[in-house]
């Protein structure tokens, strides 16, 4: 028979929401948030980025499409 040991209430469980809510405030108060300038030149940075990957992996997608078009699928000649 096992024997299960019983939590006692506490003030950390009792008030944990609030507590954690509290501790939540106070680490958002130590957040230095960005300026808009920087915003701006960050959102810049992620659009250009995301363009030039997404331009990248359109070039070989259609370079190996094309590979496999003319040494893969060889249609049949007659």
């Amino acid at each position: 028979m096992a024997i299960q040991a019983r939590r006692r209430p506490g003030p950390e469980s009792e008030f944990g929401l609030i507590r954690f809510l509290r501790e939540t405030y106070d680490e958002l108060r130590k957040v230095v948030w960005p300026t808009p300038q920087e915003l701006y030149r960050f959102t810049l940075v992620v659009i250009v980025t995301v363009v030039v990957i997404a331009a990248f992996i359109g070039a070989v997608d259609a370079g190996l499409q094309a590979l496999t078009t003319h040494y893969v699928y060889v249609p049949a000649t007659k």
